[in-house]
């Protein structure tokens, strides 16, 4: 059994809840996705048929989001769980999908999925759930599926290096939390995601040094974190236009 299939994420209903509250716990989820828009915007670009794959798809906010400011965009979704491909199936209806593919990180970390060589990876709050060595294993994969020059962008969860920011950081999330609803006037019901989050054995908060540093000895260039608010960031790079050499590397 993988890893994935003793996660949670199997299980329709945990799926749903998900979906139906994220943003209500985690931090500034619009401004998330409107730097993901103007990343696309100013190294991707507008039109020219882009193919853009989305790992770890959800719902389908990524593609939906980027088809919003490009109707020309050649979008692959990719997930683990049966639920969340049918959620973007329905979110995604009018945007031009090439593909649903049912596949977890552990098949695409064995080389089980081959595709033609995409212009922009992205992907949001599901790369945390893998060990940091199989992080490293499937950033091999990912500079292998980019063709030249294309990026790679992650929206994710990743810790400091110091345990005392990483206390702090949990306690900034609650905060957001706690003020997210004050601002709405409603009860808070999710007071006690943080903790919670920090709890479970299938999430995999690694320090983000050492994932932008697993990018830069794979082969990436242009390795930059470009947004943090905690424990919430958004990192990328791109792949060089000669990068035999990543080749060396191979997934560990």
């Amino acid at each position: 059994m993988s890893e994935f299939e003793k996660s949670n994420w199997v299980e329709a209903e945990y799926s749903k809840e998900y979906l139906e509250n994220a943003d209500n716990f985690i931090p500034e989820r619009k401004t998330l996705l409107r730097i993901l828009t103007s990343f696309y915007r100013n190294f991707i670009g507008i039109g020219g048929s882009k193919r853009i794959l989305d790992l770890g798809c959800g719902d389908g906010i990524l593609g939906k989001t980027l088809y919003g400011i490009d109707k020309q965009i050649g979008l692959v979704v990719a997930d683990g769980s049966e639920e969340m491909l049918n959620t973007a199936r329905v979110n995604l209806s009018n945007v031009n999908v090439k593909e649903f593919r049912l596949t977890t990180f552990d098949e695409i970390i064995k080389g089980k999925f081959n595709w033609e060589p995409f212009d922009f990876i992205m992907s949001a709050f599901a790369i945390h759930h893998l060990e940091l060595s199989q992080k490293k294993a499937l950033f091999y994969r990912i500079i292998e599926a980019l063709n030249s020059e294309a990026y790679f962008l992650n929206i994710d969860v990743a810790l400091p290096s110091n345990s005392q920011i990483e206390d702090w950081y949990y306690e900034l999330w609650r905060e957001w939390i706690d003020c997210h609803h004050k601002s709405l006037n409603i009860a808070n019901p999710f007071a006690h995601v943080p903790n919670e989050a920090r709890a479970k054995s299938e999430n995999n908060y690694d320090p983000l040094r050492i994932q932008l540093d697993y990018l830069s000895d794979i082969g990436f260039v242009d390795v930059e974190c470009h947004y943090k608010y905690g424990l919430f960031t958004i990192y990328g790079a791109k792949k060089a236009l000669t990068a035999y050499y990543a080749a060396l590397v191979g997934p560990n």
